[in-house]
């Protein structure tokens, strides 16, 4: 054995797994690389490997001092209650950076039970048993003895998870077996023990190398190591956080982009909802005008009606004067009465009314004058109710008008009722 060297190394099994710089068995990572470049083992065996952080610093302690030693991990590779349950890609992982960082030297999984593997192994065959399974008082005591005589004379057990604030029954049977020989211990990472059943070779060797300050200089580098993780972490938050701000304030700008777009929006809605009502108003001055106009001519009707009224009455006073022509004229004053029923029920007897006064005007121009001045008379009559007529038609036709007017004045209504209520929407939303 050289002097204990206190080294700084790289693992590079961080290389695939960042997670194992943070495991609780890193803050002994430094401590197990300088225990093996001291004592230059030729076989080692851990009991429960796991993700490997403990079994990848040992590899590196035998690549980096180029050791000639072989090294075994034993494990199920399926978990366990304490550690949780898992499928192949833990040890997949495994042998993914065994291939990767350790080809060059020995190393031998195996996939099995630790009762299983030790009946691979003859007596005093190891030089360090690690021994990190389930952490129960039995179970880490059926380990250490089923595993004991694998153990070569002044070899080495290292238990992890020996301090006492784990709660974990591996911490009791520490604090029983150290009693019983040389050890020593760690209570960071959640404790290593050190200890010496078969021999104390390397146990004095170790005192001599003044091993005790080292293990507060292990104990304290561990605390950093943490320490700089932690403030890389923090960089990396930092960084993150950082990040997001900008996202979030690019996010911002954005959404204050797009408030600014939509309140242009809602002001040309605005804008648009005043040229809207204007319109609206427009119209409104149109049907009241057209109502007058409507009213004006129902009145025109009325005195036409009048007017037709009073020639009935001059046409029957003529008749009576023609004694001549009584029977034609009494004839005549019926039709005239007849068509002027037919006049307030249905425009279409106005036609047939006209051809009558027509013929009726042919037979009285040939027999007097006066009968051609009551066929005047009637021809004047029929030509106001035919302006009537054409009044009505325009009536019915600026009615039609005034109900398409209202009708779209309607759709504006509800359209305009939608844009506000789109607007309600939005409003609502950005609020």
């Amino acid at each position: 054995m050289s002097g204990w060297k206190i080294s700084n190394p790289i693992f590079e099994s961080d290389n695939l797994n960042e997670k194992l710089n943070v495991s609780p068995w890193a803050g002994h990572r430094r401590f197990v690389y300088d225990l093996l470049g001291f004592v230059r083992p030729q076989n080692i065996l851990e009991l429960g490997t796991h993700y490997g952080c403990s079994f990848f610093a040992m590899c590196q302690a035998i690549k980096d001092f180029n050791i000639d030693t072989k090294i075994h991990a034993v494990d199920t590779w399926m978990g366990d209650p304490q550690a949780g349950f898992y499928g192949e890609e833990v040890y997949d992982l495994v042998k993914k950076t065994i291939e990767k960082f350790f080809s060059g030297i020995s190393t031998e999984t195996h996939k099995m039970t630790f009762d299983e593997a030790l009946l691979q192994f003859n007596d005093g065959y190891f030089d360090i048993i690690h021994i990190d399974g389930f952490h129960e008082y039995d179970a880490v005591k059926h380990d250490f003895l089923t595993s004991l005589p694998k153990l070569n004379d002044n070899g080495i057990v290292l238990f992890h998870d020996i301090a006492a604030d784990t709660g974990y029954g591996s911490s009791l049977f520490w604090d029983e077996i150290k009693l019983e020989y040389n050890s020593f211990e760690f209570s960071h990472s959640w404790g290593l023990g050190i200890l010496f059943p078969k021999g104390n070779k390397v146990f004095d060797l170790m005192i001599v190398e003044n091993i005790h300050d080292k293990l507060l200089y292990y104990n304290a580098r561990s605390e950093l190591d943490i320490a700089q993780i932690k403030v890389k972490d923090l960089e990396i938050l930092g960084l993150e956080r950082f990040n997001i701000i900008g996202k979030m304030d690019r996010m911002i700008k954005q959404r204050d982009d797009s408030i600014e777009a939509q309140g242009r929006l809602l002001e040309e809605r605005f804008e648009s909802m005043v040229k809207m009502e204007t319109m609206i108003e427009e119209r409104d001055n149109i049907i009241s005008s057209q109502n007058k106009i409507i009213k004006e001519r129902f009145n025109s009707i009325n005195q036409m009606e009048n007017m037709i009224k009073e020639r009935d009455v001059v046409i029957n006073s003529q008749a009576q004067l023609l004694e001549e022509r009584i029977d034609i004229i009494q004839k005549m004053d019926s039709m005239i009465k007849e068509r002027d029923d037919v006049i307030t029920a249905q425009k279409r007897m106005l036609d047939e009314r006209y051809q009558t006064v027509v013929d009726m005007e042919s037979m009285i121009k040939e027999r007097d004058n006066a009968i051609n001045n009551q066929a005047i008379l009637l021809e004047e009559r029929d030509i106001a109710i035919e302006q009537m007529d054409q009044m009505i038609k325009e009536r019915d036709n600026t009615i039609n008008n005034q109900g398409i007017l209202l009708e779209e004045r309607y759709n504006a209504i509800e359209q305009m009722d939608q844009m506000i209520k789109e607007r309600d929407d939005t409003i609502s939303k950005l609020s």
